[in-house]
């Protein structure tokens, strides 16, 4: 039996629909939004009455969080915020504590290489510039908090991806992240998983003009408490000046570095 598309949407046109979805996410943030240390649990009419919403409304957007772990729901009828949010504060306060942490850190292995370092975070598919430290040379490798990078090329990235399992990788693949940036990039899957093999083996990646022709990187993994990768860590320059480097000397460099961001982890 063939359905129309009207039918299949709920009865609504493509651009209500459209329209629809952001007011449902919103009226869903509204809710939470009335939660803080003052006003710790709500029932149903209680938050209909705050919002101005049919308590029919208010229900369903209650259920869906609920479900989601967003809200959770006492013996009495009351809601209140769920202990989903402690995950996610954990992940924010992390990243906020890497930063602080690895700052100092950077800033004085930037002193020593006399080259950029940067440090980068996992981002579903992709790495995230979680903060840099430029080298004081003119002509350097520049990298921005908050610059969005593949995570299957580059040693910082790289560092990452070995570390977060193999459904990560084949994720990439599946999605169809993974392409040529350079004649160095990876794209075959069976010598990508070669490279993290390595890269754990050995604790540090390498790279050479991967994503950026003309970049050398070394990069290596931060690990918290529980072993589980939380950041990189990475040099990069001018591909005829780091090759001039002595390459065991500046993985020793980020090695020692890692480990006194770790400690405080």
């Amino acid at each position: 039996m063939i359905r129309s598309c009207a039918n299949l949407l709920g009865g609504r046109s493509l651009e209500e629909r459209r329209n629809h979805i952001p007011m449902s996410a919103e009226k869903t943030l509204d809710i939470l939004d009335l939660f803080d240390f003052d006003t710790r649990a709500l029932s149903v009419p209680q938050i209909a009455d705050k919002l101005g919403q049919p308590q029919s409304s208010v229900y369903r957007h209650l259920r869906l969080l609920k479900e989601k772990g967003y809200v959770m729901e006492s013996a009495n009828g009351h809601y209140s915020l769920g202990y989903r949010f402690l995950k996610l504060a954990k992940i924010v306060r992390l990243d906020m504590n890497i930063s602080a942490i690895a700052q100092p850190v950077m800033r004085s292995l930037t002193k020593d290489t006399g080259e950029t370092s940067i440090l980068l975070v996992h981002s579903n598919l992709q790495a995230v510039c979680l903060e840099a430290v430029p080298s004081h040379q003119p002509i350097k490798v520049s990298s921005e908090q908050g610059q969005i990078v593949p995570l299957y090329g580059g040693a910082s990235s790289k560092a990452l991806l070995a570390y977060l399992g193999d459904e990560v990788l084949e994720g990439l693949f599946a999605a169809g992240h993974v392409r040529k940036h350079t004649d160095q990039t990876i794209t075959d899957l069976a010598a990508l998983r070669a490279d993290l093999v390595d890269i754990r083996a050995k604790g540090y990646a390498f790279s050479d003009g991967e994503i950026d022709e003309g970049v050398v990187s070394y990069g290596v993994p931060i690990l918290d408490s529980n072993q589980q990768v939380a950041a990189s860590l990475s040099i990069a320059g001018p591909r005829d000046r780091m090759l001039e480097k002595d390459g065991k000397e500046l993985v020793a460099m980020l090695k020692a570095a890692v480990e006194s961001i770790q400690r405080y982890l």
